[in-house]
């Protein structure tokens, strides 16, 4: 068995990229993600590559890169998301998946992207790395809070006549242990409907810090990605304090699970605490029993998703970054930088 890996002609071969994404992550419909996510990217189309075996003459793998513009050092620069990463199951050894993995570093090699970053979800994942050499910059913690008890308590009673007066005292429970009375003076939560506007990018530049890496948040950056997504539909909450935008949460609400994608604005005191119990309430509205949040380990918001009542249930995603050995950016990552990422940030 010999294995090669090559780049994909996006125009050609999406049939043949798609077939693959396909019966290895059978989870999505790729057919329909294809091209707002290849093509249709604010800052370009991305790189892809299959793994091929040469004997058999077919395609057995596939990754890809997804430019991203981030904020690093102070500035914005262009960077790749490592993702669609799929290889047969015959064929998942570690030799065709180091070889993919080394192509995703292509675009940085030649100068095309400042760095590449990988979201490995477990130990496992961080093999390929360790083989190259090369550790997580940081790592991602799953947060979570219990909105109702109904599943919990059917999973440790089993269903019966008692399941309903037990889940009603255990919601009213739950409520009266979670609740806030606190609220900010001047501050004005409200759902967010339509496009993002101006006011979101001079949101993102008014945050720019040099010791701090995280995603660009520029109008266009999130007009494509949370109102041009064709699989999922977002809500979004902003606060403005008198008339200034000074924070933004988004949920995506699952039947009866929630996720907080995207947490991000100025650290005014109580803010990002009374906008996540806005989102909570929002959420209780829809049914929903759980509302999870994925933050960087040193995330500023931390403290606040605590305060709202998550709590820290396990290790999530590893970040995993490279850059040009050797040059500015390598240094840089080397120094530590704090990484500031939310759920977005690790979703392909």
């Amino acid at each position: 068995m010999t294995i090669v890996v090559r780049p994909v002609d996006l125009d050609s071969e999406q049939q043949e990229l798609v077939s693959v994404l396909q019966r290895n992550l059978p989870n999505l419909p790729h057919a329909r993600r294809f091209e707002w996510l290849y093509r249709q990217n604010p800052h370009g189309p991305a790189w892809s590559w299959f793994a091929c075996d040469q004997q058999a003459d077919k395609v057995v793998g596939i990754a890809s890169v997804f430019p991203r513009a981030m904020w690093v050092g102070g500035e914005v620069v262009l960077c790749g998301q490592v993702g669609d990463f799929a290889i047969d199951s015959s064929y998942r050894s570690l030799g065709p998946a180091v070889l993919l993995q080394r192509a995703t570093f292509e675009p940085v090699n030649c100068g095309n992207l400042a760095f590449c970053y990988d979201c490995p979800p477990h130990e496992a994942g961080m093999s390929t790395f360790r083989r190259l050499g090369i550790q997580a910059n940081c790592q991602m913690y799953r947060y979570a809070r219990l909105l109702r008890a109904d599943r919990k308590v059917q999973k440790f009673l089993g269903r019966g006549p008692w399941i309903g007066p037990v889940g009603t005292v255990a919601n009213l429970l739950l409520r009266l242990q979670t609740r806030r009375r606190q609220s900010v003076p001047g501050l004005e939560i409200t759902l967010h409907s339509g496009r993002f506007g101006e006011e979101f990018s001079l949101l993102d530049e008014q945050l720019a810090r040099k010791e701090v890496i995280r995603a660009r948040r520029q109008a266009p950056d999130l007009n494509w990605r949370y109102r041009e997504d064709p699989l999922h539909e977002y809500q979004i909450l902003t606060a403005r304090h008198g008339r200034e935008l000074v924070a933004f949460v988004v949920v995506w609400v699952a039947g009866q699970d929630a996720s907080v994608v995207d947490f991000f604005g100025l650290r005014f005191p109580g803010v990002a605490v009374a906008l996540l119990e806005a989102a909570v309430q929002h959420c209780r509205r829809a049914s929903v029993q759980t509302v999870e949040a994925f933050l960087s380990d040193d995330h500023e918001f931390s403290a606040a998703l605590k305060e709202a009542h998550f709590r820290c249930r396990s290790a999530a995603a590893r970040v995993v970054a490279y850059a040009r050995p050797g040059s500015e950016m390598s240094v840089l990552l080397e120094r530590r930088s704090r990484w500031s990422l939310n759920q977005v940030e690790i979703l392909a």
